[in-house]
């Protein structure tokens, strides 16, 4: 039988915390909301509007919204907080996502965001909505429930 020697406990516990740590790190990116994501995610995650122009072809699992703004703007900081509580609220039921302008100018471009921000509303079947300008949490919980949560 092998007795664990002080050093290995102290470096059985570290392990131990370090799992634990990230653990915990992980929860806490779950509850912050929206997830911000580049072209390429956007790519794999809602449409590849890059080697399929023509046809609208969504790859999510659940609907989403995706939040087009810039860092710069003022009522896209001010939507900032409401957009990430409210995706606190519909996670496991809407995926929400944002996307800088800035950094990803061919997804904007794509899909007209040309003013910040705009959100586009994907349902699971069908054509996404878009929405230029700033909505209160109100306006945004409305247009969740009665477009994206609506069967059609």
């Amino acid at each position: 039988m092998q007795i664990f020697k002080p050093m290995n406990i102290t470096r059985l516990f570290l392990v131990f915390a370090l799992v634990a740590s990230q653990g915990l790190v992980a929860n806490a990116s779950e509850q912050q909301g929206a997830r911000t994501i580049s072209e390429a995610e956007f790519r794999t995650l809602v449409m590849d509007f890059q080697n399929n122009p023509e046809e609208w072809i969504f790859k999510g699992e659940l609907p989403a919204i995706i939040n087009f703004y810039a860092d710069w703007c003022p009522p896209c900081r001010r939507l900032a907080p409401i957009f990430d509580a409210v995706a606190r609220e519909y996670a496991g039921r809407v995926n929400f996502y944002k996307v800088n302008v800035d950094n990803s100018r061919a997804l904007a471009t794509f899909f007209g965001a040309r003013s910040v921000p705009t959100l586009m509303f994907v349902r699971m079947t069908g054509l996404p909505a878009i929405q230029p300008g700033f909505m209160t949490r109100e306006q945004l919980i409305y247009a969740i429930e009665n477009f994206l949560l609506v069967s059609e």
